[in-house]
C-alpha cells in the first residue's frame, strides 16, 4: 500500500513538470496547443514508473527530443542546418554552415610547450650541436666544406653600365589623344608649338617615373609607300601577324616634337604631314629638370653635353625653355 501511494505521488508530480515544460516549449516554438507533446510524453513517464524504473525516464531525453523537433521545423523552412550535415536539394545556405572541406587546414605543431605536446622541452632540437643554438646552422649555400656549385658554374654574360631604357610612345596614342576633345593639355595650341616630353607628360601620355626618355614609334600608324626602313617590329612572325592585323589609324597631326630617339617610320610618317621630329639628350638630371621643374627652387642645372658615343643618336642638347628659366632666376 505503501509503495503504490509512492508511486501515485511520483507520477502526479511528474505530470505536473512535464505540462509545465510543454507549456514552456510550446512559448518558444509559437505553437497552438501543447496537448499532443504532453498527451504523448506522459503515458510514457507512467510507463516507466509503472515497470519498475526498467527504462529511466530523464529530462535531458525530453529535451533531446524537442530540440530535435524544433531543428526540424526551423530546417522545413530552410532557415538552420545542422554543421556537418548535407545541404539540402533546394539550395539551403546561410553562414552557419560556410566552413572549409574537412582536412583542408593543418594545424602547425606548437614547439616547447610541454612533454606532453610531443615537442617540448628542447622543441625537436636535441641537446647539443651547432643547430640547436639560437640562430645556429650552416650559411645558405654552404655544401660541407667542397666547392659549392656557385663557383663551380662558369660566369656567362655581363651587365651593361650605359644601357638606357626608354619609355615607348606610338603614334596611335598621339592621334588619339589630340582627338579626345577632354584632354585640354594636348590641345590644337600645344599641337602648334614645339611639342616637348614635359607637355607629353601633362597629357598624360608619358610615365611621370621615366628616367632616360622617350622613344617614338610608328605604333599602328602605317604608310605604303615606305618600305625597307627601320620599323617597330618583332621577330617572332606570329607577332608580327597579329600587328598586321590591326587596324591602322591615319596619322593627320603636323607636329614639331622633341624627343630622346624615334624610328624612321614615325620620322617619316611626322615629316609627311609638315611636321619635325628632334633627337634631343639629357641627363637624368636634365629630365628630372624638365618634367619636375619645381623640385629646382634654387634655379635649374645646366643642360649636360652629350657623350661622345651618343653623338651619332642624338641632334642636340636639350635645354629648357626660357620662360621656365626666368621663373627660376
Amino acid at each position: 500500500h505503501t509503495l503504490r501511494t509512492l508511486q501515485v505521488k511520483m507520477r502526479r508530480a511528474l505530470s505536473s513538470s512535464l505540462r509545465r515544460m510543454c507549456l514552456a516549449t510550446s512559448e518558444i516554438e509559437g505553437a497552438t496547443t501543447t496537448s499532443t507533446s504532453y498527451h504523448r510524453i506522459v503515458p510514457s513517464a507512467a510507463r516507466c514508473l509503472s515497470g519498475g524504473f526498467k527504462n529511466s525516464f530523464s529530462s535531458s531525453s525530453i529535451e533531446k527530443e524537442q530540440q530535435q523537433q524544433r531543428k526540424t521545423k526551423l530546417s522545413e523552412r530552410g532557415i538552420v542546418v545542422e554543421p556537418g550535415s548535407s545541404i539540402a536539394a533546394e539550395g539551403v545556405l546561410g553562414l552557419n554552415n560556410l566552413r572549409d572541406v574537412p582536412g583542408s587546414r593543418k594545424y602547425q605543431k606548437r614547439k616547447g610547450r610541454g612533454i606532453g605536446s610531443g615537442k617540448g622541452k628542447t622543441a625537436g632540437r636535441g641537446h647539443n650541436g651547432q643547430k640547436s643554438r639560437s640562430g645556429g646552422g650552416p650559411r645558405l649555400g654552404f655544401e660541407g666544406g667542397q666547392t659549392p656549385l656557385r663557383l663551380t658554374l662558369p660566369k656567362r654574360g655581363f651587365t651593361n653600365k650605359n644601357q638606357m631604357r626608354f619609355n615607348v610612345l606610338n603614334l596611335s596614342e598621339i592621334q588619339r589623344t589630340f582627338e579626345n576633345e577632354k584632354n585640354v593639355a594636348f590641345s590644337s595650341e600645344t599641337i602648334g608649338n614645339v611639342v616637348t616630353m614635359k607637355h607629353l607628360l601633362a597629357a598624360g601620355l608619358l610615365d611621370r617615373r621615366t628616367r632616360f626618355g622617350v622613344k617614338l614609334l610608328a605604333g599602328n600608324c602605317k604608310m605604303d609607300d615606305i618600305e625597307d626602313v627601320e620599323e617597330d617590329e618583332f621577330d617572332d612572325e606570329e607577332e608580327d601577324n597579329e600587328r598586321m592585323k590591326k587596324k591602322n589609324v591615319p596619322f593627320t597631326l603636323k607636329l614639331d616634337i622633341e624627343v630622346s630617339r624615334c624610328s624612321e617610320t614615325a620620322k617619316a610618317l611626322i615629316e609627311k604631314n609638315g611636321g619635325r621630329v628632334t633627337k634631343v639628350h639629357y641627363n637624368r638630371l636634365g629630365l628630372r629638370a624638365l618634367l619636375k621643374p619645381h623640385k629646382f627652387p634654387r634655379g635649374l642645372p645646366k643642360p649636360a653635353r652629350t657623350p661622345p658615343r651618343l653623338l651619332k643618336h642624338v641632334d642636340r642638347e636639350g635645354t629648357l625653355d626660357l620662360e621656365e628659366r626666368k621663373a627660376f632666376v
